[in-house]
């Protein structure tokens, strides 16, 4: 404080700046009549910790800029890496850089939040302060089980137990692992712990031991509307009744699509009506197809290996189609089946020792979660 202070005493002016697309720190500096030389001099200072190029959008850079006569210099910079990241650059007593990298110290503290399902799942999470890492956490587990457009109705019940890294304000800065969830309907009620393996490996499973996994997701995207099922329907642009033999997901262009399943990509470019098209071999039984895609991930060309929930690429309205959606398929022994219908393995339940574990594991996790529950 007492250092900007006599910054501002001095003729200084204190910048902030919001990147847009395209923007650079060299580029905010020459903005500011900041001479090449002096603008290397940051540049350098800048690389001893952070790689300089084009800041992504609505990256926070502060800067202080003294006048004097041969032209402005930056005296103080700073940018924002990330929520809890950031890099100084400031003149010492000899009118030389220097650099210091910043980061925010956090202490993780469980959260529990029960709420009623209002308007969906995703606008219900926003209003009860639920982030977003968390709700595409919770969709990717229920993803096995649910169909969210026709399991989840109004009045609804959810239960999240989850991790938070908060900053020494309170805020929550980041997110961890989902602990504990629940989701009770007319017809389910769906009860999930996390079980640490004592090899660090993460699983979810019921009270009974039986886990939340199965071979493929339903849904292979988040927040995305079930706009057209497998069946016969009249076909949107050749107009006559044609078998549908896949699931239609609309979304905005640009959502992210995920790997249903883990496995190999077996094609991953331009397929006639399909457009941009990926299909997944996960066994010799199970393939999965995905088109009129955006784009796609980095890295997803045939042969590369993916993870189930890993994105793949982002949905668009590519080839044969009327606008943006992801049309999805599940190939079975060489035949399209209905994704939201067909039958999938499980993957095997927790035995042994890792059962007796998990019980030790499931008790402790349900103290926490009284304990939390009288807090609020």
């Amino acid at each position: 404080k007492d250092f900007l202070f006599n910054q501002f005493n001095s003729g200084a002016t204190k910048v902030e700046h919001k990147a847009r697309n395209g923007d650079s720190i060299q580029k905010i500096l020459y903005d500011q009549k900041i001479s090449p030389t002096e603008v290397n001099n940051v540049l350098n200072a800048l690389r001893r910790e952070y790689n300089v190029g084009t800041l992504r959008n609505d990256q926070k850079v502060y800067l202080i800029v003294k006048k004097e006569k041969n032209g402005n210099f930056v005296s103080r910079l700073t940018v924002n890496i990330d929520n809890i990241t950031s890099i100084h650059i400031f003149l010492n007593k000899d009118n030389v850089y220097e650099t210091k990298r910043v980061t925010k110290i956090l202490t993780k503290k469980n959260h529990f939040i029960e709420t009623t399902i209002d308007r969906g799942i995703y606008r219900t999470a926003k209003q009860s302060g639920i982030e977003n890492s968390i709700v595409a956490q919770f969709a990717r587990l229920y993803g096995f089980e649910v169909d969210f457009q026709r399991d989840l109705k109004k009045n609804d019940k959810i239960k999240i137990f989850y991790e938070r890294y908060l900053d020494d304000d309170g805020v929550s800065q980041r997110t961890g692992n989902i602990i504990y969830s629940e989701i009770t309907n007319a017809e389910k009620n769906i009860i999930l712990y996390r079980y640490e393996y004592p090899n660090g490996s993460i699983g979810y499973f019921t009270p009974e031991g039986k886990s939340i996994e199965r071979s493929l997701m339903r849904t292979p995207i988040n927040g995305a509307k079930l706009s057209s099922r497998y069946g016969f329907r009249i076909h949107p642009i050749i107009g006559y009744n044609q078998m549908h033999q896949g699931t239609d997901f609309a979304a905005p262009i640009g959502t992210p699509v995920m790997a249903s399943g883990s496995g190999t990509v077996e094609y991953s470019g331009w397929k006639g009506g399909y457009g941009k098209f990926i299909s997944i071999r996960h066994s010799p039984v199970y393939q999965t197809n995905y088109a009129h895609l955006q784009d796609y991930a980095k890295g997803i060309r045939r042969g590369a290996r993916v993870q189930q929930g890993q994105v793949i690429g982002y949905l668009g309205s590519t080839g044969s189609s009327t606008g943006p959606h992801l049309h999805y398929e599940v190939v079975v022994n060489g035949k399209k089946e209905n994704s939201q219908t067909l039958k999938l393995p499980s993957a095997a339940p927790l035995e042994g020792n890792n059962k007796n574990f998990f019980e030790i594991q499931k008790r402790n996790i349900d103290n926490l979660i009284l304990e939390a529950s009288k807090k609020k």
